[in-house]
């Protein structure tokens, strides 16, 4: 959206006058705010996690295993795991796991490390998911015990009357932001003022809590929820004490990507 240099941007600058809601994100996410010089171009709106979505009646929830990525594989849960069919989520949460502390940047011996721990790894997965409802499924009729996926998941799961929850990974929770912006050839630039500023409203987030479980980043929102309902939808990530690692895309995808093709091959 930014492209390289200013004047080529993808998207115009923003009148802040207009998005007075943009004065509630939450400090927390003050860096995901997209300045150039003294324009604002992006605001962050929905913020979420990735992590492990597991059975409760079946793995126990203070088990500090269970609290951690190696929870998708270690041995004890051989064949009860379902990892997504996905390098660069998949490759991140492994090299997470191995201690690499900035997969986005590792060096190649690093991958080839990663590469050669899912491979060793491989027959522990129960299979591969690679849609939503397939993961879904795969919890739902306790195919198994736990699978990487999305905060969604854990809702849909739960509105089935299903004993679940997300870990809390020790080693890192993998963590992203979508943000609002308005495209450079928009013919109703009012409208789509009104449009970000109502999705940072503290309304549109307490519905999205409600229907998705996708915290947002207006900071009242949070604190309108109590805190049970905090801990639940993850408002209380900071105060959990585990490294926050938000999403960056390797500058050698092409080289994740013929890792996990590997892996897939072995």
């Amino acid at each position: 959206v930014m492209r390289e240099r200013a004047g080529q941007e993808l998207a115009r600058p923003l009148d802040l006058a207009r998005i007075p809601n943009a004065a509630k994100i939450s400090p927390l996410f003050a860096s995901e705010i997209t300045r150039r010089g003294d324009q604002t171009f992006m605001l962050p709106v929905v913020w979420g996690y990735d992590s492990v979505i597991y059975n409760r009646d079946r793995m126990p929830e203070n088990d500090p295993l269970t609290q951690s990525w190696g929870v998708l594989f270690d041995d004890r849960y051989a064949g009860r795991v379902a990892l997504r069919d996905d390098p660069y989520q998949s490759i991140c949460l492994t090299a997470l796991h191995l201690g690499i502390r900035s997969p986005e940047t590792m060096s190649a011996a690093d991958l080839t490390r990663v590469t050669q721990f899912l491979i060793s790894k491989k027959r522990n997965f129960r299979t591969l998911w690679g849609s939503f409802a397939e993961a879904v499924n795969l919890m739902s009729s306790r195919e198994v015990d736990a699978v990487f996926g999305w905060i969604p998941m854990r809702a849909a799961l739960q509105a089935q009357g299903m004993n679940v929850t997300n870990n809390w990974p020790r080693e890192g929770l993998l963590v992203f932001t979508h943000s609002a912006f308005i495209p450079r050839e928009s013919r109703n630039v009012e409208l789509a003022h009104a449009a970000i500023n109502a999705a940072l409203s503290e309304e549109f987030g307490r519905q999205l809590g409600a229907e998705t479980q996708y915290p947002v980043t207006n900071g009242a929102v949070a604190a309108s929820f109590t805190e049970a309902d905090q801990a639940r939808l993850g408002y209380d990530v900071e105060k959990r004490g585990i490294p926050l690692h938000r999403y960056a895309f390797p500058a050698a995808m092409d080289r994740w990507i013929e890792a996990w093709a590997r892996f897939k091959a072995a």
